[in-house]
């Protein structure tokens, strides 16, 4: 089902709040690039934090756009969060590219600006329900979303402190979580290994 409407986008799950969707953009060669990213909505308002230097901030410092890609798989948070993802788990969409597995998807576009770190307002295009399916709250998903944060910080800043709440994640996902958040722990930690 297709979606033209801002007063619509509750029905592509997204609401007010952070929503921890996956980015999906192409560069000026139009090769293709996903990578988790806080949708921010507050109201009719909605915007991104990018921060300078990776692939997904410059990638929408150049096309203006963006695709958010709503997905409950652990596995491909880690992955587009600290790897480079397979080309055949791109698709392409009514002309914008997205995820395979993907949920539901949406077109944003903005005005970039050059800022270290932007946070600029952008505007809903178009978007695609491709799955509704009932699930409850896992707890192990949310945090295997936390520990992917917490990595990328860790990977940027080398602190330790990101290192014990990934341990700390570890153990909650051990026991809230089902064998794929479990799997998806253990790739993220492999991940982390190859940037140390």
């Amino acid at each position: 089902m297709m979606i033209y409407d801002l007063e619509e986008i509750e029905e592509l799950g997204i609401f007010d709040g952070i929503n921890e969707i996956i980015a999906t953009t192409k560069n000026e060669l139009g090769a293709a690039n996903a990578a988790p990213l806080g949708l921010i909505k507050k109201g009719d308002t909605l915007s991104v934090r990018l921060f300078v230097g990776s692939h997904t901030y410059e990638n929408i410092m150049a096309r203006g756009e963006f695709v958010a890609n709503v997905s409950h798989d652990p596995m491909l948070f880690v992955e587009t969060a600290l790897n480079d993802i397979s080309d055949d788990k791109f698709v392409e969409r009514d002309g914008e590219l997205t995820l395979k597995d993907a949920e539901a998807w949406a077109l944003f576009r903005c005005e970039p600006k050059n800022l270290d770190i932007a946070l600029p307002e952008v505007e809903f295009v178009k978007g695609e329900v491709l799955k509704r399916e009932f699930r409850a709250v896992n707890r192990g998903i949310n945090l295997v979303v936390e520990a992917a944060v917490a990595a990328t910080r860790y990977i940027a800043l080398k602190s330790d402190l990101y290192l014990e709440e990934i341990f700390k994640i570890r153990r909650i996902v051990g026991r809230c979580g089902g064998p794929r958040e479990i799997e998806a722990m253990d790739r993220l930690e492999e991940l982390i290994e190859q940037y140390e």
